[in-house]
């Protein structure tokens, strides 16, 4: 019976500190200052705020280790939806609810609080774009990467979308005066900031067209499995100081086209 007791004191301890792994998908684009680099490499030294952020949170929930993965943003919403990845970091919209988990509060609304980045998002463009938006100069012809969540912020009756492959190839169709202005991130929690490519020649227009949350979202068969583990990593993210990682990134550029602000 001793033997027996210990075996099952034994089993419940390993248990109890058993490690959680989880694979998070992201952006294979360079997408500062949230993700940084290209391809399917995550870069060890300076990835961007978001895994930055994610990989302190391993510090703060014990038994719990990020695999990251980095495919094309439609392939990770693919995949989580078929429960072949665990988590990615997206904004809420409703018909995403079907297959992604968000941080909820009591009410069962999303927790904003809860969220891992609080973002503004401006129209940037070169000298004169502010004029136009003053005059309501309507439309103005924006290039906006595919399948980002602002596309939805923006009325069909002032802008006309380019959509494009990636954030640089809209800024380069600004740059080249072949569109009128892109979006790019002009607010990181209260802070204004230029934290977009180019602002040495390109400027922000404010107040932001958009605020955008991101959350850690995590697939259906992950919470089913796990739902004190996402509780946890929810709770601690509330209590990070995550606005700290962005302005460290656009504040101390390396090897990426942010500027100081």
């Amino acid at each position: 019976m001793r033997l027996l007791a210990l075996l099952i004191v034994l089993l419940w301890s390993s248990s109890s500190y058993a490690t959680t792994f989880i694979t998070l998908c992201y952006e294979d684009k360079n997408i500062p200052p949230f993700f940084l680099g290209s391809g399917f490499e995550v870069p060890s030294h300076r990835p961007g705020a978001t895994i930055e952020i994610l990989r302190g949170l391993e510090s703060k929930v014990k038994n719990v280790r990020f695999n990251f993965v980095r495919k094309p943003w439609r392939r990770c919403l693919n995949d989580i939806q078929k429960n072949k990845v665990d988590a990615v970091v997206a904004s809420y919209r409703s018909e995403r609810a079907s297959f992604l988990n968000f941080p909820k509060n009591a009410q069962g609304d999303v927790d904003e609080s809860l969220a891992i980045s609080m973002l503004g998002t401006c129209l940037v463009g070169q000298q004169g774009l502010g004029q136009d938006v003053a005059n309501n100069n309507y439309p103005i012809s924006l290039a906006v990467p595919r399948g980002y969540a602002v596309l939805h912020a923006l009325h069909q009756d002032l802008y006309r979308v380019i959509q494009t492959d990636s954030q640089d190839d809209a800024y380069q169709l600004v740059l080249k005066g072949l569109v009128d202005g892109a979006l790019g991130l002009c607010q990181v929690y209260n802070e204004q900031v230029s934290g977009f490519p180019y602002s040495d020649v390109l400027e922000p227009i404010f107040p932001p067209i958009d605020i955008s949350y991101g959350y850690l979202a995590l697939s259906k068969a992950f919470l089913l499995q796990s739902p004190d583990v996402a509780q946890t990593l929810w709770q601690e993210l509330g209590v990070m100081p995550l606005h700290e990682y962005y302005l460290d990134y656009v504040n101390n550029p390396v090897n990426h086209k942010i500027p100081r602000y």
